[in-house]
């Protein structure tokens, strides 16, 4: 952050977040799920939005850290090094969020004595943490010429940091930025098909499912690619806008960002197009709490106008300005949170068997009442303030963006 006052606002606001929502972590590390409003019914709430709204944050900064280093786009050079920390932060926030969701974490030991090899959760698992080991390496390597720059600078502020992260080297050569930048792209190369298939197992997840009428379809992980590379992509194209990387880079990737959403716009339209003429109940009810239900503001409202119409319109007609620009990416990033929640909750709504809702009575058997309680939104808020937290610290005290520069010549 350059402006000074806006980074210890938002470090405030940051640490404020943590503080309150730990009463949430605190409640679910005692008494684990009870306490939240999920159900037989209804076991994928809030989190499962979340944890995808992270899912889709990494996708964009992995596809640029992709063309930068494996298929050598120079004009993404500036930003590699922030694309790669991104990631890094985002992945991490994902493993934590859905870490609550799958209720007993201190029952993860079982997962290396007694394996699911059928299971895409198993493969979920093994794979983002592929991911985390691949971007942290990855991360290391391209900040390391700073960090031992900074760690000989007597007056630089926490020095003592970089000295530790640069695990006693003291000088770097041009052969040690040959070497680093091999690791690199060798790195980057090996997260090509290990990303594919992380995002994949995530889509398919869902897509497999056969009673879920909305989720289970080819189109789900194309929608899962998409709808990624979307979030993704309109979080880095801010973010280059807000450190002043490159204006020019910041109209590229606002046509990227366009193209993406018109592409989104007309899947999500071609989903609703035939769900509706299916004629099958499951899929028009389904539909029908997205578009009419309770909550048909957060579809209509934060998706369709604040996330889809305003932007389409400040790319389409005020692409030229990089103020709007950021802002319509800004719009796109923090609404698409209504996309997921619309992905994940209105297909578990619908009873998959009729009269099922008058068998038993519980307010833990229905699936018309969820909506997250008190404490699932502490977690979430604590979960957002720590990658928030993460993300301005390492942005200040990292050399994320320093690394950036001259990054071209050597990609």
């Amino acid at each position: 952050m350059n402006d000074n006052r806006l980074f210890k606002i938002l470090v405030t606001l940051a640490i404020a977040g943590l503080v309150i929502g730990s009463w949430g972590v605190i409640s679910v590390l005692i008494w684990g799920k009870k306490v939240t409003a999920l159900g037989s019914y209804v076991p994928w709430g809030l989190w499962v939005a979340v944890y995808l709204f992270f899912l889709g944050l990494t996708a964009g900064a992995f596809l640029i850290t992709i063309l930068t280093y494996v298929f050598r786009v120079k004009i993404f050079a500036p930003i590699g090094p922030l694309s790669a920390f991104t990631v890094l932060v985002a992945l991490t926030c994902e493993v934590i969020i859905i870490s609550f969701d799958l209720g007993h974490l201190f029952r993860v030991y079982r997962l290396l004595i007694s394996p699911g090899f059928t299971s895409m959760i198993f493969w979920m698992i093994v794979f983002t943490n592929a991911m985390l080991v691949i971007y942290l390496l990855e991360c290391f390597y391209l900040l390391r010429e700073n960090l031992i720059q900074w760690a000989q600078e007597e007056e630089r502020p926490g020095r003592k940091i970089y000295q530790f992260l640069s695990f006693g080297k003291t000088s770097f050569s041009d052969a040690d930025r040959v070497a680093d930048h091999r690791q690199v792209r060798l790195l980057s190369i090996i997260s090509l098909p290990v990303g594919l298939i992380f995002y994949g197992v995530n889509g398919a997840i869902f897509a497999i499912l056969l009673n879920r009428p909305i989720w289970n379809g080819a189109l789900t992980p194309l929608l899962f690619i998409v709808t990624a590379l979307l979030s993704g992509g309109a979080l880095i194209t801010f973010l280059t806008y807000v450190f002043k990387i490159d204006d020019e880079l910041v109209h590229y990737l606002g046509h990227v960002v366009r193209f993406l959403l018109v592409v989104f716009l007309f899947l999500e339209l071609l989903q609703f197009f035939v769900g509706y003429n299916t004629g099958v109940i499951m899929n028009r009810t389904s539909l029908d709490i997205i578009a009419f239900g309770s909550y048909w503001w957060v579809f209509w409202i934060f998706h369709v106008v604040l996330g889809s119409a305003i932007p389409l319109y400040l790319l389409a007609v005020h692409h030229q300005s990089t103020k709007a620009v950021a802002w319509a990416c800004f719009l796109i990033m923090i609404t698409f949170i209504a996309v997921r929640l619309n992905f994940v909750i209105p297909d578990q709504a619908v009873y998959k068997l009729e009269g099922l809702e008058a068998t038993f009575f519980h307010w833990r058997l229905r699936t018309d009442q969820y909506f997250p309680n008190l404490n699932e939104w502490l977690v979430s808020l604590w979960v957002f303030s720590l990658g928030l937290l993460a993300f301005l610290l390492g942005s200040r005290w990292l050399p994320v963006i320093s690394a950036g520069k001259g990054e071209e010549e050597h990609v």
